[in-house]
């Protein structure tokens, strides 16, 4: 079933409101661009914020800090930051949430970022109104990552872009996955992988701009799951686009990469709810390990825990 980004701004908001005081600059959708530019691995530390990646940036010389979410699928800033650089419409993009609202973005043309010392001149992003009535200021995607391999290390709290020669040494020494990738006309990026979830399989995005894993309701019967018991907990709420949204949080036994099972989360919480997707998966699954994304190879590389013993 298709698939739309933007839809983990669904992820990332359940959290931003906790947040709120970080202050993101901007989001580049072409630092793949500046890849051939790395002659060694460039290490960006980040901070963690209830689960969420924050990273430091400069925009035009001035120093701010970007939330780094997978799962948002295009890059974001609020309205006002838009009108603050002099952004030039680009279009629209029509996205849905997580938990299936559409959202019409319009896109625009702004100038580009620092992530240390890989830049880049311009880049276009979405404009979101809701971010600017949350008093946040952009969210960076992986769109501009098609051809950076990047390492988000959980124990150390560091993001390094990878150079052919230090991927190839995270390669031989993690444990790899295949990586599904959705890519929307090139302006918009999602990244999933296979897990079992209990007993069952189920085809996941890979978001840290969510905490814990969300599982489709779907999946309820076939993990026995009675929503009516005792260990179940029933969560009522209306999300950030106004729609009414029920979860069911409980436990699962296990959580586990399908195609490497010993990286896996034993008994962990997560939340059933009405998605879009099989599920998501947050970075809770990813704490103590590091993850290595190699887009244009459509691969997943970890390492860390069990990965390594």
């Amino acid at each position: 079933m298709p698939r739309h980004p933007v839809s983990h701004i669904s992820g990332f908001l359940l959290a931003t409101v906790r947040v709120a005081t970080i202050t993101v600059l901007l989001a580049s959708n072409s630092l793949a661009a500046q890849s051939h530019a790395l002659a060694e691995p460039l290490a960006i530390p980040f901070t963690v914020a209830d689960g969420i990646l924050v990273v430091p940036a400069k925009v035009g010389g001035t120093s701010g800090h970007l939330i780094f979410d997978t799962g948002a699928g295009l890059d974001l800033l609020p309205p006002s930051a838009i009108n603050r650089l002099g952004g030039k419409p680009s279009g629209t993009f029509t996205a849905h949430r997580m938990t299936g609202e559409r959202i019409d973005v319009p896109l625009f043309a702004v100038p580009g970022i620092a992530l240390g010392s890989l830049g880049d001149s311009a880049a276009i992003v979405g404009g979101w109104d809701v971010l600017d009535s949350l008093h946040l200021d952009g969210i960076l995607s992986i769109n501009g990552f098609r051809r950076q391999p990047f390492t988000i290390d959980f124990g150390s709290n560091v993001l390094t872009l990878e150079t052919a020669k230090s991927l190839a040494q995270r390669r031989a020494k993690g444990q790899s996955s295949p990586l599904g990738i959705d890519d929307y006309h090139g302006k918009a990026l999602d990244l999933f992988a296979t897990f079992r979830i209990g007993d069952q399989t189920a085809e996941c995005e890979l978001d840290t701009g969510s905490q814990s894993a969300t599982v489709s309701l779907r999946y309820l019967t076939s993990l026995g799951i009675d929503t009516t018991g005792p260990e179940v907990k029933r969560r009522e709420r209306q999300t950030i686009a106004g729609a009414r949204e029920v979860k069911y949080v409980t436990k699962v036994p296990r959580i586990a990469l399908a195609s490497a099972a010993s990286i896996d989360v034993s008994s962990p919480t997560v939340a059933f709810a009405d998605i879009i997707y099989d599920c998501v998966i947050g970075t809770d699954f990813w704490a103590g390990r590091a993850l290595t994304i190699d887009i244009a190879k459509r691969q997943l590389i970890v390492a860390g825990r069990a990965a390594d013993d």
